[in-house]
């Protein structure tokens, strides 16, 4: 029903009339459990759900009254205000086993990954990959290679950048917590070395800011947290969080999570009508608080938040959650009172941009910049003064002027370079290409080489950039190599940069022997060279000697420490 404001004063002129005649919707109350048609999936458990777009697969799982495995595959469909689960029937090429405790992935957006789970056999765990193309509705079963692991359950499983991560669950041997992160490359279908990581089961995992978080789930003595771990898919590096607040989540009930945008979403559902839920609260002192409803960890600062509680959570056992990474919605399934057997017989539908939580997308300006760069419209051009240096870098005048100081202040000089736009500049083209880039984008992330990095490090000083130089410095750290350590400790010491070059200076005495064959520290400024030495200790001695001819030594060029392992004092 549409509202109209009552008929407007005598007074009022014909124009303000009929602007006060638009119809004005009524809020659209929140959605509450329905009534899902067609088949009946019964007491199933240990299935997989995905989601795909609109619709809900849900495939395996077994019976809990009477422990038979399944291997049907379910869509949940939804149309004109009602849903529907139908069993797909008609599928090419053959159909994994019967599967429990498995894990489903979505990927590309047009394929299911299927891998581990267990069977009716006691203590048998499958290590198996199966694919569904959802285009052509045909099942394969492709051969992995590389360290092919072993069988797992109650697993996560979650896909990135074309690998699949599998963390946590329990493995065969015997039934016991899997601590490793197993890495499948799904182009190559090469399993990767074992990472260790977090020893979970019914956890659940997501990619943010690359890297892999792990959140939930049971501990090995079968206990609930807020624990967080995250590991960094470059460096496999791993941290562990572990909060306290009051505004954390309670440990009662079914957890389920998943990632939207920067936001870890909660939901913790239990039984209707029971004074559990007070009941745990208080033996774990925490908040005398409804314990259904959803919940956000901000991961930029790391602040939990409640989001809703409300009485549509709490009409119905809910068994099921589905989510797919950064989707605006999830779906629960559930059971009423009257069909106490039917798992999915109720379903709630929530959208998350009613409770304020939304994905946010990235910043364009910096992109939009970089692609106006890339169309060779610039008015200026920036070149090298170097001899053995050829071209140019187009770049516009009004960005320069807004990003850079020194180019602002160079066009209202009226010097020469104004006249016939072109700067002359004493670098590589290489570097000031990188330097244009960082202008137009305020980044130096798609910059790789660290020599490039050095050089930008010296023009941050001599022209005056601040934040180029501590996104430089914090590039150049971490980690020193030995092909650059020793430009690195240069251009260190020409931007004034004191903490920095004493750091290559310590990787350089670490690794003196393969330093020291390097093109890079061989053409060092005969000054540089002294510096260096000047910095070696009175009592410095070479280790691991190896007499070798001159000829011997050019071929080896970069010999490893092996031979000549440093300097020792």
């Amino acid at each position: 029903m549409n509202r109209r404001p009552t008929s407007p004063p005598a007074q009022q002129s014909p124009e303000a009339s009929v602007q006060d005649e638009v119809l004005l919707p009524l809020p659209t109350p929140a959605p509450t459990p329905c009534r899902i048609l067609g088949e009946s999936l019964a007491s199933l458990v240990g299935a997989s759900l995905t989601v795909v777009g609109d619709s809900v697969y849900v495939f395996g799982g077994f019976d809990r009254f009477t422990d038979e495995v399944f291997k049907s595959l379910y869509r949940l469909e939804r149309h004109a205000g009602q849903s529907r689960w139908t069993r797909i029937i008609y599928t090419k090429g053959a159909a994994p086993s019967e599967l429990s405790g498995h894990s489903v992935t979505l990927w590309n957006d047009t394929k299911l990954v299927v891998f581990g789970g267990s069977s009716e056999e006691d203590n048998t765990f499958f290590n198996q990959i199966a694919i569904l193309d959802l285009s052509t509705m045909v099942w394969s079963h492709p051969t992995t290679t590389g360290h092919i692991p072993e069988g797992r359950v109650n697993h996560s499983a979650t896909i990135y950048q074309n690998k699949l991560y599998i963390a946590g669950g329990n493995t065969a041997n015997p039934s016991s917590f899997a601590d490793t992160l197993l890495i499948l490359d799904l182009e190559t279908l090469e399993w990767q070395p074992p990472v260790s990581f977090v020893k979970r089961q019914q956890h659940a995992t997501f990619v943010y800011d690359h890297r892999l978080y792990l959140y939930g789930g049971f501990r090995e003595d079968m206990g609930r947290s807020n624990h967080l771990s995250f590991i960094n898919l470059d460096t496999y590096a791993i941290t562990h969080l572990d909060f306290e607040s009051a505004s954390a989540p309670p440990l009662t009930g079914q957890r389920f999570g998943q990632i939207c945008g920067d936001q870890l979403v909660v939901v913790v559902v239990t039984a209707p009508s029971t004074a559990a839920t007070v009941r745990a609260t208080r033996e774990t002192h925490q908040p005398q608080i409804h314990a259904t409803g959803v919940w956000t960890l901000d991961l930029t600062s790391m602040q939990w938040q409640q989001r809703e509680m409300g009485s549509r959570y709490g009409v119905c056992n809910w068994h099921c959650f589905a989510m797919g990474e950064n989707d605006t919605a999830f779906y629960l399934f559930g059971t009423e009172e009257d069909e106490p057997y039917d798992y999915y017989a109720m379903a709630l539908r929530v959208d998350l941009q009613e409770l304020g939580i939304v994905v946010v997308p990235p910043p364009q300006l910096g992109h939009d910049l970089v692609n106006l760069l890339a169309s060779h419209t610039g008015d200026f051009s920036i070149s090298s003064s170097l001899n053995d240096e050829k071209g140019e870098v187009r770049v516009h005048r009004l960005v320069l002027m807004a990003r850079w100081p020194h180019f602002a202040a160079l066009l209202q000089s009226g010097m020469e370079e104004t006249v016939q736009s072109t700067l002359m500049m004493p670098y590589g083209l290489e570097s000031l290409q990188a330097l244009v880039i960082y202008l137009y984008s305020d980044s130096i992330d798609q910059i790789r080489q660290r020599g490039v990095i050095a050089d930008l490090l010296v023009m941050a000083q001599v022209y005056e950039l601040p934040r180029l130089s501590t996104l430089c410095i914090r590039r150049l750290h971490h980690p020193m190599t030995i092909d650059s350590v020793s430009k690195v400790y240069h251009c260190a010491g020409l931007a004034g940069q004191p903490g920095l070059q004493h750091s290559a200076l310590a990787y350089m005495f670490q690794h003196f022997g393969a330093v020291s064959h390097t093109h890079a520290f061989r053409s060092l400024p005969r000054e540089v060279l002294f510096q260096i030495w000047d910095a070696m200790p009175d009592n410095a001695t070479i280790v691991g000697y190896t007499s070798r001819s001159p000829s011997v030594e050019q071929d080896a060029g970069r010999q490893s420490d092996s031979e000549m392992s440093g300097v020792d004092s």
